[in-house]
């Protein structure tokens, strides 16, 4: 198989008229290898051991729970997925009646706040639920409870907007 690339180690020798390729694997690596990338993992992994995985899930969980919660209570939301923070990860989908996922991350991002409308690549899955879309709010390691709590606080302003 010829390779859909050229450069760096793919090539054995060059002459005027044609190359030879190197064998594999390096038949297929054009280029120069991502070492800033992999800097950048070993970097990651190591900071991640040092905070614990554990630790992790633990205040994900946490501010999971606060959020499912805290929207519980907003009028015309529909969650989707579990409504139990153990069971789920830090992700919340959810829709507002009668304002679409794609507005809805509109209005919030006038807000200052990142969610994401759409199908999240599970378009048979929307389909099946009768929805056009959801909004979807996500929490990790570097969120905040207040972050939490003006996320939610902004859901007024989306309601202001378009209701």
């Amino acid at each position: 198989m010829e390779p859909f690339l050229g450069g760096g180690e793919m090539i054995r020798e060059v002459w005027l008229d044609h190359a030879t390729w190197n064998d594999l694997p390096w038949r297929f690596e054009a280029g120069t290898p991502n070492v800033a990338g992999a800097v950048g993992l070993a970097a990651a992994i190591a900071y991640l051991e040092r905070v614990g995985m554990g630790a992790i899930r633990e205040h994900e969980q946490a501010l999971t729970a606060l959020a499912l919660e805290a929207l519980r209570r907003e009028p015309g939301m529909t969650l989707y997925g579990p409504l139990n923070a153990a069971d789920k990860g830090g992700v919340i989908a959810f829709n507002l009646d009668g304002i679409h996922a794609h507005d809805v991350a509109q209005a919030l991002d006038q807000e200052g706040i990142a969610v994401r409308g759409g199908h999240h690549c599970a378009m048979p899955l929307m389909r099946r639920l009768g929805v056009p879309g959801t909004a979807r709010a996500s929490f990790y390691l570097y969120t905040t409870e207040a972050e939490i709590e003006t996320f939610v606080a902004s859901l007024a302003h989306v309601r202001r907007l378009f209701l």
